[in-house]
């Protein structure tokens, strides 16, 4: 979930903190289009204030300018929402070479060790919500993005209990299903696909063949956690740091207790 914000002297440091700053959304999968919206995720040097806080959440800021959505997220919280399951979104940053180039560019080696369970559980669950909402949509327009986003869903899930998992070539075959609103039987024939999908899944978690961690494979973590707290250490990261030293907890603070307020 998103926590919005208005103040522009904070979104001025937060770009000012960013360590690595991509393109999320329909623009990332390859089927944006004139009426798609631009969505910009930064991944800012997590303050000391965060680091130190009790607060642990997995929300993240949001400011909107000229119709362009600009979310922000620290590097810590970017990490821990993936293994927990939190943020596809993330996780798709980093399958889809969008951080070659910047300074998280070495998270591009650790690509594997984000496959887990957990990830592959978070997308039948968005899936089985997309459906749920499908019906609901006000236009046909609104359908086919909603129908789009379950297919993606299922063939992310696919692939990756298959272990042939590449970003790239799951959204070459999405582009090349032909997407059917008229009738509501190819929502319903996905609908079946992901069931049998996740009980083939805990089926394979239970019996112990599914071949991923659960959270994270313990040796691919350790080489992870060696490589962020060397980075961290780093004068980029550092200087980084210091824009937000003065970074304000309130808003996370308000959310752990009152959840998001739009």
């Amino acid at each position: 979930m998103n926590i919005h914000f208005t103040d522009k002297k904070l979104f001025d440091k937060l770009k000012k903190a960013t360590i690595a700053k991509v393109i999320v959304g329909s623009h990332m999968y390859g089927t944006n289009n004139e009426n798609s919206d631009i969505d910009y995720l930064h991944i800012y040097a997590t303050s000391e204030n965060e680091l130190m806080s009790f607060i642990q959440t997995n929300h993240q800021l949001q400011y909107k300018e000229e119709g362009i959505d600009y979310n922000f997220v620290s590097l810590n919280s970017f990490l821990k929402n993936i293994f927990n399951g939190d943020s596809s979104i993330n996780f798709e940053v980093i399958q889809s070479d969008s951080l070659i180039g910047t300074d998280l560019e070495w998270l591009c080696s650790h690509k594997d060790t984000f496959i887990t369970y957990n990830m592959i559980r978070s997308y039948l669950g968005l899936c089985r919500r997309d459906i749920k909402y499908y019906n609901k949509c006000d236009t046909d327009y609104d359908k086919v993005k909603k129908l789009r986003h379950i297919i993606r869903g299922y063939i992310y899930a696919k692939k990756m209990i298959s272990h042939n998992f590449n970003f790239k070539e799951c959204n070459d075959t999405l582009l090349n299903i032909k997407l059917d609103i008229s009738t509501n039987i190819q929502l319903r024939e996905y609908e079946k696909k992901i069931s049998d999908l996740r009980n083939e899944l805990t089926e394979k978690f239970n019996n112990k063949t599914l071949g991923y961690a659960q959270n994270i494979n313990v040796e691919a973590g350790i080489k992870l956690n060696t490589n962020l707290c060397n980075f961290m250490k780093t004068n980029e990261f550092k200087v980084k740091q210091y824009i937000l030293k003065d970074f304000d907890m309130e808003m996370f603070i308000n959310s752990y207790e009152n959840w998001v307020n739009y």
